[in-house]
């Protein structure tokens, strides 16, 4: 059988007015369940923002560049001061075991060979000279601290030490001091009277 089919202007409420034509189609035509979803276009508009953002966070700006770089400045520059420091008081300690080892050598040659014997600053440079038949002679090679440690050497009161035979340093009434010098601090060694050579107390 077919349906029975409401005449739709004969439609009546409780009140007895006619109820709107509207309506009844309304209720009596499909509804499109598909109007809220959102197109492709607008979905790209909507996650368009997120997505930029996603962007940004992701990547890096200039400013934390910058601060990247600053900070990778200020670590290098404090390892290569700690380094350079190290390098430097290494050789300032190397030099003035140098030194000391100069002033033994004077010291011994004078003592074995029975003859005076001087330990000579020249400028940077320490060398040795013995006594043959009254004539200061150089023995063995010369050593130049700037040259091999980029030191600077002086000395006080005097640029020579004596060494008479018994290995004493004689006329002595200051300590004879070799001071070296390198990165901004300085290193001594002193002779004593009694040719005694220390680097300590002075």
């Amino acid at each position: 059988m077919l349906p029975h089919v409401l005449d739709i202007d004969a439609v009546q409420d409780v009140n007895g007015s006619p109820v709107l034509r509207e309506a009844c189609s309304a209720w009596a035509l499909p509804v499109d369940n598909t109007s809220h979803v959102p197109k492709r276009s607008e979905e790209a508009s909507v996650l368009s923002p997120s997505f930029s953002r996603r962007c940004r966070v992701a990547g890096f700006t200039f400013i934390e560049m910058m601060i990247v770089f600053v900070i990778l400045g200020i670590m290098t520059t404090m390892m290569v001061r700690a380094v350079r420091g190290q390098w430097l008081g290494s050789a300032r300690r190397s030099a003035t075991r140098d030194i000391g080892a100069y002033l033994f050598r004077g010291r011994g040659i004078a003592v074995q060979q029975s003859r005076t014997a001087w330990v000579v600053r020249s400028g940077d440079v320490l060398k040795i000279l013995v006594d043959s038949s009254g004539t200061p002679v150089q023995l063995g090679s010369q050593l130049d601290f700037f040259q091999r440690y980029g030191a600077h050497l002086a000395a006080t009161p005097k640029d020579t030490v004596q060494f008479d035979q018994r290995g004493f340093a004689p006329y002595v009434t200051l300590i004879p001091r070799f001071i070296i010098s390198l990165g901004g601090r300085t290193d001594t060694v002193c002779v004593t009277g009694l040719g005694k050579i220390t680097s300590r107390s002075c």
